[in-house]
């Protein structure tokens, strides 16, 4: 074991990043595949293995799909028993408000394949969104990558010829529209399958791209609207976090609307420094 070494684990749709650091600096990086526990059974046992081979005595882990303290405290728990490191685990909104604002009061917006908020004023503690693709995630990559493909079917439905969002969808997927159709509802649970059209949607030059990206950032805003309203605190500072805020069009958007700024510590940073503050 590495004495004192923290680990810091970001997982999420997409992939899996993590640090470990040592007397405030950063000796090794790791990454993976995505993780989310609600969608990979394997998730604790990848977790375990990770854990172990970064040989830290102290992990942080936010991690998409954990709902309330109950099942963040059972899993820390598990992890801790099944490793040799105390493991502290969040939900990925957890870490990023570690990370963004680690000494008082803010709201942090996720989003990446999927969406969150979370935000903190006074010591109390609230969350929009994260009810997962289902039932929620707009502005996330996914919903962009939904929404741009419901763009393209509804164009065609009406009988006008393919646009350029259209055009570009198809030659991206490298199929026509009702292939892409199908290999979507092949494997339902894969959201990194629409969420990687998000590339395709914001190079492409075309009212239709440009609305489901602005939907996008109002999405975004408005939960960061609702996290002021709910916590009565109209001027909260609110960061940016993941990787649909590297789109200009989304990112311009919802900083316009809302004045976020980026965090101050990366993700996995972010949950090296919420297992840190949980350790006291």
């Amino acid at each position: 074991m590495t004495n004192g070494a923290v680990l810091g684990i970001d997982a999420g749709g997409t992939g899996t990043r993590a640090v470990l650091v040592d007397g405030g600096a950063i000796v090794q990086r790791f990454t993976g595949a995505p993780m989310n526990v609600l969608l990979h059974a394997d998730a604790v046992d990848r977790l375990v293995a990770l854990v172990e081979e970064s040989g830290a005595s102290l992990v942080g882990i936010g991690l998409p799909g954990l709902r309330g303290a109950r099942a963040t405290a059972a899993l820390s728990e598990r992890l801790s028993a099944a490793t040799s490191a105390t493991v502290v685990v969040g939900n990925d909104a957890d870490a990023a408000l570690a990370g963004a604002f680690p000494a008082g009061d803010g709201a942090v917006v996720l989003a990446g394949t999927g969406s969150i908020a979370l935000g903190r004023s006074h010591g109390v503690l609230h969350r929009a969104g994260g009810h997962g693709f289902l039932l929620g995630d707009e502005g996330s990559g996914w919903w962009i990558g939904r929404q741009a493909l419901r763009a393209a079917l509804a164009e065609r439905d009406d009988g006008r010829p393919p646009g350029a969002l259209s055009r570009a969808l198809t030659d991206t997927m490298d199929n026509d529209l009702d292939g892409i159709v199908a290999t979507v509802y092949a494997d339902p649970r894969d959201r990194t399958l629409l969420a990687g059209l998000v590339p395709t949607v914001a190079a492409c030059d075309d009212d239709a791209a440009r609305a489901v990206l602005a939907v996008a950032a109002d999405a975004l805003a408005e939960l960061a609207a609702i996290l002021r309203r709910t916590l009565g605190a109209p001027e909260l500072p609110v960061a940016y976090v993941g990787g649909i805020f590297n789109c200009p069009a989304v990112r311009d958007r919802f900083v316009a609307a809302t004045g976020a700024v980026p965090p101050l510590h990366p993700p996995e940073m972010a949950a090296a420094l919420m297992a840190q503050g949980a350790a006291g």
